[in-house]
């Protein structure tokens, strides 16, 4: 039992050097050298928990996805109406993008196709996690109407809320100084418009 707590202690001490050193620096630019030298390891003990660099990035990509996750889990409970859950998840996945910002860029950078063959198993545990939430999926959960919430109305919807995500992820500064408004302000006027969107819908 011990044995298995210490194995679990170093996995642990792997991946948060891995989050820690993603801070500073992209996943491109990471070595094993340097995340041997943050969670105070040998690279015989690296390798002895993950095969390759490859396993390293799908772990926290999983991770990623349960962080965020969690939070949709909670927008989703806080909501009384269809609307206010439906709207409840665009913002809370805008305020966990920006508030986020590694687990953000490791989500949007995320192309599993590049995985899919070697890493098979690990690819199908986030694809399940990371469509946990896909609205096609909550509108079947929350027995919508399904001729009118379609995937059609599932891609519009997430392309608005990406496409905000992404904006102030990478140009939020800039966007406060020329609309004249905080982030939040932002946030809240986009989701007023999916909110009336939702309304012309019904």
């Amino acid at each position: 039992m011990e044995r298995q707590k210490k194995k679990a202690q170093i996995r642990e001490a792997i991946i948060r050097a891995i989050f820690a050193l993603l801070e500073e620096k992209n996943w491109e630019g990471l070595s094993s050298n340097e995340i041997c030298e943050k969670a105070e390891i040998s690279k015989r003990t690296l390798y002895l928990y993950f095969r390759s660099q490859d396993e390293m990035y799908l772990e926290v990509v999983h991770r990623s996805f349960e962080c965020m996750n969690d939070v949709m889990r909670s927008a989703m409970e806080i909501g009384k109406t269809v609307e206010d859950k439906i709207i409840g998840l665009g913002r809370a996945y805008i305020q966990f993008m920006l508030q986020n910002p590694v687990e953000g860029t490791l989500i949007m950078g995320f192309d599993e196709k590049r995985y899919k063959n070697a890493y098979e198993e690990q690819i199908n545990a986030i694809h399940i996690i990371a469509n946990q939430y896909e609205l096609r999926h909550v509108f079947r959960e929350l027995n919508l109407e399904r001729e009118v919430f379609d995937g059609n109305l599932a891609i519009f919807l997430w392309a608005h809320i990406q496409g905000i995500a992404q904006l102030l992820h990478s140009k939020g500064k800039w966007m406060e100084d020329y609309y004249d408004s905080s982030m939040q302000s932002i946030i809240e006027d986009q989701m007023k418009l999916a909110r009336k969107m939702l309304g012309g819908v019904k």
